[in-house]
């Protein structure tokens, strides 16, 4: 296992692609039970572009899990890297949901090659496998500690039962 290296700082490559992300795209959240689930959506049209993000915690073994994980932003023109930034701005937004102020870990299942073109390359976090699944699927672990960030501008939205 990988020795835990969160940073404790916001690094250079969040920081200058946040204002990309939060330019033209939004983040918000609605409480679905015991999970949060998010949706990134287009400021100009106000239109969902996100497929699937959900996050749920669990306290006693302070493990973050990541179910699933669709920001659907590489569909769109001009989004390089921030898929990325996402994915950062839930796991502090989640963490600050939560009152996480203990280092947990973030666990996920993914395709070997989603790990290989995403996750790994995710410096703000320390992916590895934990488990090899069945064929190319991959159960991952990141180690996390939350920075003090501001999240506020990822708003709560009702919850809309289809």
């Amino acid at each position: 296992m990988n020795a835990f290296h969160s940073p404790t700082t916001v690094s250079a490559f969040i920081t200058s692609h946040l204002p990309d992300l939060l330019a033209e795209y939004g983040i918000n959240f609605c409480i679905d039970g015991p999970q949060l689930e998010y949706f990134v959506y287009h400021k100009i049209t106000g239109l969902d572009i996100s497929c699937s993000l959900t996050v749920n915690f669990d306290d006693v073994t302070s493990k973050i899990n990541v179910m699933t994980f669709y920001p659907g932003l590489f569909l769109h023109p001009g989004t390089r890297y921030l898929s990325a930034v996402c994915f950062f701005m839930i796991m502090q937004h989640f963490a600050n949901f939560h009152e996480i102020k203990r280092v947990c870990r973030i666990c996920l299942k993914t395709e070997k090659a989603v790990f290989d073109s995403f996750y790994a390359s995710l410096k703000d976090f320390d992916f590895h496998f934990q488990l090899s699944g069945e064929e190319s699927r991959v159960d991952l672990e990141s180690f996390f500690l939350s920075i003090n960030i501001d999240t506020s501008m990822v708003i709560e939205r009702a919850l809309l039962n289809y």
